[in-house]
């Protein structure tokens, strides 16, 4: 686990940097990181994130913020973020975090040049910039500890920057230092030594007069912001420049400055309060609202909007247009406890009365509109006898007593809008406020309120206003367990804080710990009359059936989505899953949507909330044979497994594989017009492609499970995803030898031992040497000689590079028996860079060439890119420099076109070394800065650090 502070907060698990999302996240992993290995106390944190403002419950929020940093960083259970009295303690070395580093390696870089070794102290420092992505803690919000500690590691970064200038100075690079000197005493126009650091690169550079000039702009900025003279040692200089040259110094430049012009007054918002409607019959005024909620807290932002609509101060309201609220969620979102609170607050703007009813849009008995009809118009002086039979005759009438009156109608728990629209009045002087749990995009002039979970302060509030403030403060982490249980769901918090309340002998610690167990959680969530089950039971049963016969059912998809284990799910992979074509699956998937079973929070891909996911896994158990639950999870792994292996394909249509017997009749697998579109795929699917590895391991489907991730090798290294490369690899080795697949347990341990490899895992030369050895004994020529290529690499790496060139000839015998000219051209390739690592250059050309016309024959571009790359390292070695550079150049065009950022980097890397001893110079540095920019990208920080460093070295 590594952090960065040099610029924005960042979290790497892995080969992934991760952004942390909220705020206050921020703020407490900063406090944390400032404080490596210290015990910062909750006190402290909750100074961080609230200042003098905090809220009655701060300590529960911090535990909830703690619990979920732990699970962004994938390390719940670990004892990196840990709990010590009174608070807690991030457990970090110099090597977790980049300022941490950063200031290691500006320590070495000080004793190297006070040891008298300017190269090294300048490749330190070089190293140790290189760390930096901007201001540090760049996205944490200010307070004076995050405010110290940024300055405080701005001033170590220009204590750097200084040193290492001098250290450029003391190498002799007086040109390359000039620039960045120069921008430095733009940015510190006080600080002597930079003034100082900047005459002398001047002079060395032979720019005396420059130098003399330099002097004075120092001198001017310096006095006119102190109204002093610059220090001894920066008059001496200019004095020794004098002597030397008893010219006068060149006149100076003055440069004004303009002001930004400052922002703008902020206009005061203009805010109209309800015209004065047409007064109306007031034979009865009916005040029919059940009583506000006693507990309600939280969601402002939804009661202030609810109320602007309705009070018609919105801004959006159009003359005569009925104002209409909908309230929208899935079962258990509080929606009529927001409608009753907004409704409340409003009432006053209603003085003509405020009709409710309860539509049981979510049963299967819903109350026709035609006896709301009724009962209103009683409930509005209408004598019962005088109400008309028909539905459409009672609408016209109770327009009729609505008009010119201000009255708010609340409909709760609508079911559609067919149900709704007779019920709407025919004037603006009245308002309607619906809550449903469908979306009714086909009610016309509706102001949508879609109402999702709460959030972490919202949720604790409610659920301490239940159970008491003391109670929650005494188990403040067992609080923020429960709550992510909950996963911000008011139902689910109401019940808990209701068991709780109700029962003193219990610890908040018991209830959370009854809820860890996913399968009995909805058991759990229950109390006297109120359950999540029962309440998501009613969306499911008030789902409309399917409208295309040849489609699937919408409750059918939500069971069957209940096996799915992964994450996310896409419309492609759903038909999979559902046994039917694309279009169709997309159609019960938005129908889901819209009942809020479902959700959508980018085009073409689906999440169940954490809770809904528990229901229908349930209604999958209970609703469908176990027959078909197997047919369905076989359909969608497979299709994963095929898809993948059409992505590998595309990827790399050369690679050794094993053929896929042809997909079963259903959904087709994905196909892919290129690696561009096979490489996005993957990205979009990543997290699923291991989860769906699991799920077939532990659903016995082990031919699926090993041969799933093995394709995927060469997009794993493309996108150098080497966790979950090794993560599935690990799964599948076990798969295949359940299996009992020879040739599979070979073509996993192949992959896993290179992964492995790759990552300095020594474990890796044991499983390659499996591999070889089981590929040689079923007589698998192909597969041995990928073995042997790629043992060779591992054992180049360990410095045994003659055993590896006997390898490497051994795979280009085996591939030339075979016919098999990928091979051959990979193990030539591969000859000709072990060889140029012996000195042996003249003698590689010959096999690169080779490898190069076997490449273009089978149009190959990714390894007609290598070859060229190692070939112009070649002829840089023998001093060929134009021949190498023609060669990185075709190099660099054929990794552009194939979109292997790493190898453009390591390309242009080799091209600037290239260019630089060509003299070169203006296009080395060019090629330097991209190929460090690529590496920076890729977090590969070191090998950026590497290139910056070669550059000062080279005094560019």
């Amino acid at each position: 686990m590594r952090f960065r502070l040099l610029g924005p907060l960042e979290v790497r698990a892995g080969d992934d940097w991760k952004g942390i999302g909220a705020p206050k996240w921020r703020s407490v992993l900063a406090a944390l990181l400032i404080n490596a290995g210290q015990i910062v106390s909750a006190d402290a944190l909750i100074n961080e994130v609230w200042q003098d403002d905090p809220p009655a419950k701060a300590a529960n929020l911090i535990s909830i913020y703690v619990l979920r940093l732990r699970r962004l960083m994938e390390s719940a259970d670990s004892a990196l973020l840990v709990t010590r009295a009174p608070g807690y303690q991030l457990r970090v070395t110099s090597a977790d975090t980049d300022a941490l580093l950063f200031e290691a390696m500006l320590r070495e870089g000080r004793r190297a040049f006070a040891a008298g070794d300017p190269e090294e102290a300048a490749s330190q420092l070089t190293e140790a910039l290189g760390l930096w992505n901007g201001r540090p803690l760049a996205d944490v919000p200010s307070t004076p500890l995050v405010e110290a500690e940024a300055e405080r590691l701005a001033e170590l970064r220009l204590d750097a920057q200084e040193l290492r200038s001098e250290a450029e100075l003391a190498c002799g690079g007086y040109a390359q230092a000039a620039p960045e000197l120069r921008r430095l005493v733009a940015d510190h126009p006080l600080r002597e030594g930079l003034w100082l650091l900047l005459m002398r690169a001047l002079e060395g550079a032979g720019r005396h007069a420059e130098a003399l000039e330099v002097y004075e702009q120092a001198r001017r900025a310096i006095s006119g912001e102190l109204g002093v003279d610059p220090g001894t040692e920066l008059r001496q200089l200019h004095a020794d420049l004098l002597a030397n040259d008893s010219a006068a110094a060149a006149g100076s430049i003055s440069a004004g400055t303009v002001a930004a012009p400052g922002p703008p007054e902020p206009v005061p918002a203009r805010t109209e309060g309800p015209g004065a409607g047409e007064a109306g019959s007031r034979a009865q005024v009916p005040a029919q609202l059940p009583a506000d909620i006693a507990d309600f807290t939280g969601r402002d932002e939804q009661v202030k909007r609810l109320c602007d609509l309705l009070a018609g101060q919105d801004g959006n309201g159009e003359s005569g247009a009925v104002r209409i609220a909908l309230v929208a969620g899935s079962g258990g979102l509080g929606k009529t406890s927001l409608a009753l609170h907004a409704a409340h607050r409003v009432r006053g703007s209603f003085p003509d009365g405020q009709l409710y009813v309860d539509l049981l849009g979510a049963t299967d008995h819903p109350v026709p509109a035609a006896d709301v009809l009724a009962r209103f118009l009683r409930d509005l002086g209408v004598d019962g006898r005088d109400i008309p039979v028909e539905e459409e005759e009672r609408a016209a009438r109770y327009r009729t007593h609505l008009a010119g009156r201000r009255i708010l109608v609340v409909l709760d728990n609508a079911r559609d809008a067919a149900q709704v629209r007779p019920l709407l009045p025919g004037t603006a002087s009245s308002a309607v406020l619906v809550t449903t749990r469908s979306r009714m995009p086909d009610l016309a002039s509706t102001r949508l309120v879609d109402l999702h979970v709460l959030d972490d302060e919202e949720a604790l509030a409610l659920f301490t206003k239940v159970v008491g403030d003391e109670r929650a403060a005494a188990e403040p982490e067992a609080t923020a367990e429960l709550l992510l249980a909950c996963a911000g769901l008011p139902l689910a918090i109401r019940i808990c804080a209701a068991r709780l309340a109700t029962r003193s002998g219990w610890t908040i610690r018991s209830m959370a710990s009854r809820l860890r167990d996913v399968h009995r959680r909805l058991d759990e969530l229950r109390v006297g009359d109120l359950a999540v089950r029962a309440s998501f039971q009613v969306s499911f049963a008030s789902l409309p059936a399917g409208q295309d016969p040849k489609g699937i059912d919408p409750a059918q998809a939500f069971r069957l989505l209940g096996l799915w284990q992964g994450p996310t799910i896409s419309s492609a992979a759903a038909a999979a899953l559902f046994g039917t074509q694309e279009y169709l699956a997309a159609d019960a998937l938005e129908t889901l949507v819209d009942a809020h079973l479902l959700e959508s929070k980018a085009p073409d891909r689906y999440k169940f909330h954490d809770l809904l996911a528990v229901y229908s896994s349930e209604r999958a158990v209970a609703d469908l044979s176990g027959p078909d639950r197997d047919a369905a999870t076989g359909r969608l792994l497979s299709w994963y497994m095929h898809t993948a292996d059409a992505a590998a394909t595309a990827v790399l249509p050369h690679r050794y594989n094993m053929p896929l017997e042809a997909a079963e009749p259903g959904p087709p697998p994905l196909s892919f017009s290129g690696s561009e579109e096979a490489l996005g795929w993957y990205d979009s699917e990543r997290a699923n492609l291991v989860a769906a590895t699991r799920q077939a391991s532990s659903g016995n489907l082990h031919e699926i499970a090993w041969r799933l991730p093995a394709p995927l090798f060469g997009i794993f290294n493309t996108r150098h995803n080497w966790v979950d490369c090794i993560a599935t690899h690990r799964i599948a080795l076990e798969s295949a030898r359940r299996a009992g697949n020879r040739q599979g347990e070979a073509w996993v341990l192949n992959n896993l031992g290179e992964a492995l490899g790759i990552t300095h895992d020594s474990a890796g030369i044991g499983l390659l040497e499996q591999a070889l050895a089981i590929r040689h004994e079923i007589g698998d020529a192909r597969g041995e000689a990928q073995a042997a290529n790629n043992l060779a690499d591992a054992y180049e790496t360990l410095g045994r590079t003659e055993e590896a060139v006997d390898l490497l000839r051994r795979a280009l015998d085996l591939n030339r028996e075979v016919g098999y000219r990928y091979g051959e051209g990979i193990a030539l390739g591969n000859l000709g860079s072990t060889l140029l690592d012996l000195d042996r250059a003249e003698e590689a050309i010959d096999y690169l060439q080779e490898a190069r016309r076997a490449f273009v024959e089978i149009e190959y571009l990714d390894g007609v890119g290598y070859v060229l790359h190692i070939l112009g390292r070649c002829y840089s070695s023998l001093g060929r420099d134009a021949d190498a550079m023609a060669c990185l150049r075709q190099a660099l065009t054929s990794h552009q076109a194939t979109g292997n950022r790493h190898r453009q980097a390591a390309t242009l890397r080799s091209l600037g070394n290239a260019q630089n001893r060509a003299g070169l110079a203006a296009e080395a540095r060019e090629s330097w800065a991209q190929a460090a920019v690529i590496f920076d990208d890729l977090g590969d920080s070191a090998q950026a650090a590497d290139i910056r460093a070669e550059q000062v070295a080279s005094g560019i």
